[in-house]
């Protein structure tokens, strides 16, 4: 499974490619800097308990959650999950509604995360 993140100052691109895009039914998105209110780094588990319903891609309970996914108590809020294994996973909150949330599986989550943070105006 392969996803590529890029940072920039303008934004953030993320790209699924091959099967990683059938499990989340979706080819990637991008995100602009002042979209995007932070990205860190957390256990999988923690995060795991704010996921909702399914809407559209792929879960198998410990293995895997790709794809679109529902907000306890935000109505009409998504976030898109592409995570397997890992015990730690990189989550990028944003303003948006339609992902309110993209939480990733990624080698450099740790470096990705102080990218994107670097790049956040300070509030």
């Amino acid at each position: 499974m392969a996803t590529t993140v890029e940072v920039t100052d303008d934004g953030v691109e993320i790209r699924f490619s091959g099967t990683e895009q059938l499990a989340t039914l979706s080819s990637g998105l991008t995100l602009r800097i002042d979209e995007i209110t932070g990205a860190r780094v957390a256990p999988r588990d923690v995060v795991q308990d704010g996921v909702g319903w399914r809407i559209g891609g792929t879960y198998w309970p410990g293995r895997i959650a790709a794809g679109w996914f529902t907000v306890p108590g935000r109505r009409g809020a998504r976030q898109l999950w592409s995570v397997y294994r890992d015990a730690e996973v990189l989550v990028i909150d944003t303003t948006r509604d339609k992902p309110c949330r993209v939480v990733l599986q990624h080698p450099d989550r740790n470096d990705v995360a102080w990218y994107i943070g670097e790049r956040l105006p300070r509030r």
